[in-house]
C-alpha cells in the first residue's frame, strides 16, 4: 500500500548490548515519541479490507468437526463440572482472569464483536458467582484476545477490525483506541514490566503503542506474510516476532530495526512462540509439526524439537523459581502435550490425555509457587491440569459441548486454582481445581468418586449462565 513501510531483506546484524534493564526500557516508552504514519485514504482502507474479509469467516478449511468423529457420549461425557458459566452470542475466543484490588475479575472476548468484563464473587469453597461489571463494545469485528497487564491496571482487547482498545478494568471506561494496522490484529501482548503493547497483524508488521496515552511507539516491517505470533525477549528488552512466511526477526524495539532476519525456519508456517523468562531463547511451533530453539542474540537453531505428527499450536516456558526447574511445553493439534527440559531440551514425558480425542489448542503454566502445573485445553471440549514433571493428568474439566479455544488460570484459596475457558459453544466457564491430588485425575466425575459416593454435580446460582 502506498506510503507504508516496505517489508525489507535485512540479513543478519550486529549483537547489540541488551544491558539497559527492562524497567529503563519501559521509561523509555513511556516518554518517547510517537511514530509518525502516512495517512491512507479512509476510502481505500475500507475498500481493501471489505476485498480482504469478503469471505465466509465461519468456513475453516480442512477441518473435521468432532462430533462427526465421536458420539455426543464420547466427546461430551453428559458432565458439567463448572462452578459458573457465562455466555457471548457467538463463539468467545479470549478468556484471561486476573486479581485485581483484591477481587478476582475475568474478561471474555468474542465472535460477536463484544467483550466483556466480569468479576467473581466466590468462597472458593464451591460456591461461585460470576456478575456482569462492564459490557466493552466498540470493536466492530471478533474480538480475538483480552489481557490484563501485568499489574492489572489496564485491559487490552484486540480484534479482526484492526484496532486494540484499552480499557479501564475498575470503571469498564475505555481509555485508548489504538489504530494503526490495516488489517486484521491477530495477537497482543503486553510488556512483562510495564504498560507498552505490541500486536501482530495479517498486514505483515508488528506494532507497539504506549498504552496509557495511545502514542504509536514503533512498526516492525520485515515479513512477507501475517505476523502470527510473537514475545518479549530477555524478559522485556527485545521484540521477536515470526510470520507464515517461516522467518523469524529479532528486533531492537527503540529503534524499530531488525537485529536478525533467520529465514526458513520451518519448513510451514510458524503458528506459536515463546520467549524463556531469563535465557536469550525463544521457542517456535509450526505447521510442520515441529519446534525450534532460537538464541536471539546470534540467530541461531539450537534445537529441532520433533515429535509430533501435526500442527505445534501451542509453546510455552514454565515460570521456574530461582534455581528450579526449567520446563517446555509444547501441544500440537495430534493430542499429545510433551515436556522438555527447559535447559538440555531432552524429553521427560509426554502427555497423552487428549490424545486420539483431539487437538490441543493452548496451554498455560501456573505461576513460581506451582511451577510444574499446566494446564491445556482441546478441540475434544475438554481443559485439563497435569502435573507435568511426574506427566499424570491431575483433573479434567468437563462441561463445554465444543472446541475449547482458550484458557487462563489464577491461585485462588488454598491449594486451589481458578481455571477459565472459552469455547466454541458461545460460553465461558469457571472451574475450581484442587492441587492436592483430589482430582478426578482425568475420569468423568462420577467415575472418580465411584469408590467415594455418588456424584452431585455443583449448586449453581441464577447467575451461572448469563447471556450477553
Amino acid at each position: 500500500m502506498a506510503g507504508r513501510p516496505e517489508p525489507q531483506d535485512t540479513g543478519d546484524h550486529e549483537m547489540v548490548d541488551w544491558e539497559v534493564g527492562a524497567e529503563e526500557m519501559d521509561e523509555d516508552f513511556r516518554q518517547g515519541n510517537t511514530v509518525e504514519l502516512p495517512s491512507d485514504s479512509d476510502d481505500d482502507l475500507k475498500s481493501e479490507l471489505d476485498e480482504d474479509l469478503n469471505h465466509d469467516a465461519d468456513q475453516e478449511i480442512g477441518t473435521i468437526d468432532e462430533k462427526d468423529l465421536y458420539s455426543d457420549d464420547e466427546v461430551f461425557g453428559g458432565v458439567d463440572d463448572s462452578l459458573a458459566s457465562v455466555q457471548h452470542t457467538a463463539s468467545v475466543l479470549g478468556v484471561a482472569v486476573a486479581q485485581v484490588d483484591s477481587q478476582c475479575l475475568l474478561a471474555t472476548g468474542g465472535q460477536d464483536d463484544v467483550a466483556v468484563l466480569w468479576t467473581i464473587e466466590d468462597s472458593w469453597g464451591g460456591s461461585v458467582k460470576v456478575k456482569q461489571r462492564s459490557r466493552l463494545e466498540g470493536h466492530t469485528d471478533s474480538v480475538i484476545q483480552v489481557a490484563f497487564s501485568h499489574d492489572g491496571k489496564y485491559l487490552a482487547t484486540g480484534g479482526y477490525d484492526g484496532l486494540v482498545k484499552i480499557w479501564a478494568p475498575d470503571t469498564g471506561a475505555l481509555v485508548q483506541s489504538l489504530e494503526g494496522p490495516a488489517k486484521e490484529v491477530e495477537w497482543i501482548l503486553w510488556h512483562p514490566k510495564g504498560h507498552a503493547i505490541l500486536a501482530g497483524s495479517t498486514d505483515t508488521m508488528a506494532w507497539m503503542w504506549w498504552a496509557p496515552t495511545g502514542k504509536l511507539m514503533q512498526i516492525f516491517a520485515g515479513h512477507a506474510q501475517s505476523v502470527s505470533c510473537g514475545a518479549w525477549g530477555l524478559a522485556g528488552k527485545l521484540i521477536v516476532t515470526a510470520s507464515e512466511d517461516k522467518s523469524v526477526i529479532v528486533w531492537n524495539p527503540r529503534q524499530g530495526t531488525p537485529q536478525h532476519h533467520v529465514k526458513q525456519v520451518h519448513d510451514s508456517a510458524i503458528v506459536s512462540m515463546c520467549s524463556h523468562p531469563e535465557a536469550p531463547l525463544v521457542v517456535t511451533g509450526s505447521e510442520d509439526a515441529t519446534a525450534k530453539v532460537i538464541q536471539i542474540e546470534t540467530g541461531k537453531v539450537l534445537s529441532t524439537l520433533s515429535g509430533h505428527t501435526d500442527s505445534v499450536e501451542a509453546v510455552a516456558f514454565n515460570n521456574a523459581a530461582a534455581g528450579g526447574m526449567s520446563l517446555l511445553a509444547t501441544g500440537s493439534m495430534d493430542g499429545k502435550v510433551m515436556i522438555w527440559d527447559g535447559k538440555t531440551f531432552d524429553l521427560r514425558c509426554t502427555l497423552k490425555d487428549h490424545f486420539e480425542r483431539g487437538g490441543v489448542t493452548k496451554v498455560k503454566w501456573l505461576p513460581s509457587s506451582y511451577p510444574n502445573i499446566l494446564a491445556s485445553c482441546a478441540t475434544d471440549s475438554t481443559c485439563r491440569i497435569f502435573d507435568a514433571l511426574g506427566g499424570s493428568c491431575l483433573h479434567c474439566c468437563y462441561g463445554h459441548k465444543d472446541t475449547v479455544l482458550d484458557i487462563d488460570m489464577s491461585l485462588v484459596g488454598q491449594g486451589k486454582v481458578c481455571v477459565v475457558s472459552g469455547s466454541d459453544d458461545n460460553h465461558c466457564k469457571v472451574f475450581v481445581v484442587p492441587l492436592d491430588g483430589t482430582g478426578n485425575k482425568g475420569n468423568p466425575p462420577e467415575q472418580a468418586q465411584a469408590q467415594q459416593g455418588p456424584f452431585n454435580p455443583p449448586d449453581r446460582t441464577p447467575s451461572a449462565d448469563v447471556p450477553v
